[in-house]
């Protein structure tokens, strides 16, 4: 499942002229990318707590961050739980967490670079 913020380029692209640009982007990429784990950490179906402890972030790679569900550990069933399967209907927490926490990332982003333009 992959999911886009609109405006990030424009804001990536006014960034380029400043010395430390590439340490502030990723700075920013962390917190969004925080705040998305926390809401969908908030979001998901708690009965053993296994789930939410399995959703981490990746690293940053090509200007790129991930969450997900550690699909090949112990919350191998994420993906199933979040599209469902041909004997259980889907029980989405990653889409959902994104759809409401849009906001927040990008305040969260922007508070980041703020931070450094000061």
């Amino acid at each position: 499942m992959d999911f886009q913020m609109d405006g990030l380029s424009e804001m990536m692209n006014r960034l380029a002229s400043l010395e430390n640009m590439d340490e502030i982007k990723s700075e920013a990429l962390k917190e969004g990318a925080k705040t998305l784990k926390e809401e969908t950490e908030r979001t998901v179906v708690k009965r053993t707590g296994n789930l939410s402890r399995n959703i981490l972030v990746s690293d940053i790679t090509n200007d790129e961050i991930f969450v997900h569900v550690d699909n090949q550990g112990k919350a191998y069933y994420g993906h199933m739980l979040e599209f469902g399967t041909s004997k259980m209907s889907a029980q989405p927490f990653m889409g959902p967490a994104f759809n409401r926490s849009k906001t927040s990332i990008n305040n969260a982003m922007a508070e980041k670079i703020r931070q450094h333009l000061r």
